[in-house]
């Protein structure tokens, strides 16, 4: 199982190759192996599955929008947000494992005003 970006253990994660038939198609993308978040492919909603190509998924606790980020790991408040192997943000509040990370609950590390700020 992957690491998260302090060396803990993903909860909730798992990994392995995708078996056929059901909901095993491909609707997140995971770039690194030390990534917390992936980001959604197309709309995956509440109690669905998110899985990249590798066969890793989680499963959806909220509907997460194409193109934001869905939590891979339990994110503790101040914990960075890790995406394709940078840190992107940081946490403002808990993010569970399956939840939505976005504005509400993320400050940017790369973006300092409100016009600008995409996470």
């Amino acid at each position: 199982m992957s690491a998260d970006h302090r060396g803990g253990r993903r909860s909730g994660w798992t990994s392995g190759r995708m078996s056929g038939g059901g909901n095993s198609a491909v609707n997140m993308v995971v770039m690194a192996p030390g990534d917390n978040v992936g980001v959604a492919t197309r709309d995956i909603a509440a109690g669905a599955t998110a899985r990249d190509l590798r066969g890793c998924r989680q499963v959806a606790l909220e509907p997460i929008p194409q193109g934001h980020k869905i939590a891979l790991a339990d994110i503790a408040p101040e914990d960075l947000l890790v995406r394709y192997g940078v840190p992107v943000g940081v946490a403002t509040d808990a993010i569970g494992a399956g939840r939505l990370a976005h504005v509400h609950n993320v400050a940017s590390r790369y973006l300092d005003n409100d016009e600008d700020h995409y996470e």
